[in-house]
């Protein structure tokens, strides 16, 4: 069973979908960005529930945060999201930095529940994803 076994049908598409392939791009990503920790996640959130939203992704964490300014982010990660689950779901993907920058590196237009175009998109993300860690820092 996985972690999010007991919800929605598409969420468990993405679920078995996204995390075998982003767990096969950690090898890559660590080679190319080295400096970075990189890690699978998925979560559920929401306000009136806890299971309106569901966000999968892969996080990187620079390394040595000691040497972050302290203005800069130390995250970048590809996050993809279904969100509005009670009322007619939609499908994002995007490569972000974390806080204080949020600046987006590159994203996918989806329709709601619309894998093909997010299976097509994450070659994309996922290359965008490894420049943005590489350099370790939001593009300029």
């Amino acid at each position: 069973m996985t972690v999010l076994a007991h919800t929605h049908p598409l969420v468990l598409q993405l679920e078995n979908d996204l995390l075998p392939l982003f767990r096969a791009a950690l090898p890559p990503l660590a080679a190319a960005a080295p400096q970075v920790l990189a890690s699978v996640f998925a979560f559920s959130s929401g306000t009136a529930s806890a299971f309106e939203d569901y966000h999968f992704g892969i996080s990187c964490l620079l390394a040595d945060v000691s040497e972050v300014p302290e203005d800069a982010p130390e995250e970048v990660a590809l996050l993809v999201s279904v969100t509005g689950l009670d009322a007619g779901a939609r499908l994002s993907a995007q490569v972000v930095w974390g806080q204080p920058s949020g600046l987006v590196e590159a994203h996918a237009e989806l329709d709601a529940g619309d894998l093909p175009a997010l299976h097509a998109a994450l070659p994309r993300l996922l290359a965008s994803l490894r420049q943005a860690a590489s350099r370790g820092a939001p593009a300029i």
